[in-house]
């Protein structure tokens, strides 16, 4: 007589508890990581988008400006659902960039809600900071100077923002 071997139904669901426990574990661990890839991939495409405005305006000597867009035609303040770049005197797009998510998470704070570049490269009135906000608390913090140059901003620093996300 050959024996069968097989789990018991007692074993089955101590398995399942086992995965369900795991699972309560892993899925908020698993969207925090998703979260993070996501604002550290916003961060890069807004340097990008900085970076090649400022570097539009020197190599062909015009004058760009970098605006929040809703639709990819026309300039608006709010940064949330992608940008623009334009040379100001043709008004013809360089670039558009239209975000996915519509959870406004991406901010411009600064003296103008557009920012424009001379052919030199310097923001004058560009003065300002982008950044993104997570569980109540600033994600990262890219802040141009009126040289046109952006730069990181510290833990120090984002902390110090942090009301800006309540």
């Amino acid at each position: 007589m050959k024996y069968q071997r097989a789990f018991t139904l007692v074993e089955m669901f101590i398995v399942l508890a086992i995965l369900a426990i795991v699972a309560q574990v892993a899925v908020p661990a698993l969207q925090d990581f998703l979260e993070r890839n996501q604002q550290q991939a916003l961060y890069h495409q807004v340097a990008r988008a900085v970076n090649q405005a400022r570097a539009h305006a020197v190599t062909h000597r015009v004058q760009v400006e970098l605006c929040g867009s809703r639709d990819g035609i026309n300039c608006h303040s709010d940064w949330s659902h992608g940008w623009l770049v334009r040379e100001v005197n043709q008004n013809q797009a360089v670039a558009v960039t239209q975000l996915k998510s519509d959870r406004r998470r991406l901010h411009w704070h600064g003296f103008q809600a557009k920012i424009q570049f001379h052919s030199n490269g310097i923001s004058p009135t560009g003065n300002g900071r982008f950044y993104s906000c997570y569980k109540q608390a600033i994600s990262w913090q890219l802040i141009l100077n009126r040289q046109g140059r952006l730069r990181s901003a510290s833990a120090s620093e984002n902390n110090a923002e942090a009301a800006r996300c309540s």
